[in-house]
């Protein structure tokens, strides 16, 4: 290996060599830290390439990044091409430094960086995921690179073992909304783990027969007086808060009603809104959900308890696990108490149903973000807000039956 100032006559005269010799630019332009701008001279070719010396634990490995052939490519075009990868490597930016950092990965660094950029959606089941101890173990600290779908099965056998086959697929859908979620939001991850098939995508059924049914269970129109009195023995004000907020809304009860923030509460046209950015709906797109009076009197109780969230203890990272179990231990024994076979899931089922009683030309589907725009759009745009009366048309008919239904039995 020499060391010697490039030119293009000294390139065109070196000859070539059975025996690969290796020679090192001495020019000030090409003289970077850690970066060598080299030429790797064979029987036929003079090839230039960057070779990048990093340190790893203190050692120095070099890794070498071909910029093009002598023949083909001039020394300037060549020198143009290794300055900007060395800019490249010292943004980060560079391949081979992608490819370096992705290989470090681990699902536990997954976790981390979905709790990081979505901290408004599924940080519970986040965060009871990565605090399973046989996740840290097992499957946890392993390098995504080498993680497979036996190994996210190991992490599943504890639960499918006890019969808790709902929980084992649980799991597997949150390792599977990281990894995604990393592929296509992470700028240095992403162009490794694209590249490795997701280790939570297989078949439940074919792994442990478990097949995902869809709640058939919703609270009839006639049942809503019953579930009002049941529902006014619940000791605690915001937890019963809660329960008249998600059949109220027909929004996902954790992720999004428990969820809520004091600055998505718009008003447009003396109409309150509930305007949900893109990422805090479950299906990635932005939402506008009109508010009756009656959700505004049970959000405007909360004014004041906390700046950002209205639902402060439910979405607390700090209090929020404690008290999602609390609440539903005490939906259990409501249940178990009052002999009644609803449950929380099935208040969004009942809202769609019930709307799409009201009236044939409902779309329960728009106000819970589930339909197709397949009516004029323009016809029901006002500012930000798609379908505004129609949405507001459909939500006041709704609530007109609920308080048709209580005759003001509701008691907060």
């Amino acid at each position: 290996m020499a060391n010697q100032k490039f030119t293009p006559t000294w390139i065109e005269r070196l000859p070539y060599s059975s025996k690969r010799k290796v020679y090192i630019d001495a020019s000030p332009n090409t003289k970077f830290q850690n970066c060598d701008f080299m030429l790797i001279v064979g029987a036929r070719t003079k090839t230039a390439y960057l070779r990048y010396r990093p340190k790893v634990n203190g050692l120095t490995k070099p890794v070498l990044e071909k910029l093009g052939d002598t023949k083909v490519t001039s020394l300037a075009v060549l020198k143009e091409i290794y300055e900007k990868k060395v800019i490249e490597l010292k943004n980060n930016e560079s391949p081979l430094l992608i490819e370096k950092e992705a290989r470090k990965v681990t699902l536990a660094d997954l976790i981390d960086f979905y709790i990081d950029k979505k901290p408004r959606t599924d940080q519970v089941q986040m965060l009871r995921l990565k605090e399973q101890p046989y996740l840290n173990k097992t499957v946890g600290d392993l390098i995504c690179a080498d993680l497979d779908i036996f190994a996210v099965q190991d992490l599943l056998d504890l639960d499918v073992e006890k019969g808790s086959l709902y929980v084992a697929n649980q799991k597997r859908e949150f390792i599977q909304r990281v990894w995604n979620f990393a592929v296509t939001r992470h700028k240095i991850w992403n162009r490794l783990l694209a590249k490795i098939h997701n280790p939570a995508t297989f078949s439940m059924k074919d792994y442990c027969g478990f097949t995902k049914k869809a709640s058939k269970v919703h609270l009839p129109k006639e049942d809503y007086e019953q579930f009002f009195n049941v529902i006014n023995t619940v000791p605690r004000s915001d937890f019963k808060d809660l329960i008249y907020m998600f059949l109220f809304t027909g929004q996902h009860p954790y992720s999004e009603v428990a969820q809520m923030r004091w600055d998505q509460l718009k008003e447009v046209e003396g109409q309150m809104w509930w305007m949900m950015e893109e990422g805090f709906h479950k299906t990635e797109t932005t939402h506008s959900f009109p508010l009756h009076p009656m959700a505004m009197d049970i959000i405007n109780k909360y004014k004041g308890c906390d700046d950002e969230y209205v639902f402060k203890n439910m979405h607390s990272l700090k209090h929020g696990l404690h008290n999602k179990d609390t609440f539903k231990n005490m939906l259990r024994d409501l249940r178990k108490k009052n002999d009644i076979t609803w449950d929380i899931r099935c208040l969004r089922a009942s809202f769609i149903t019930c709307i799409s009683e009201l009236n044939p030309s409902y779309r329960a589907g728009i106000l819970t973000n589930q339909a197709g725009q397949t009516i004029t759009e323009k016809h029901y745009m006002r500012g930000d807000i798609t379908y505004y009366d129609f949405k507001v048309t459909m939500i006041n008919d709704y609530m007109n039956l609920i308080q048709d239904k209580l005759n003001g039995s509701i008691n907060r």
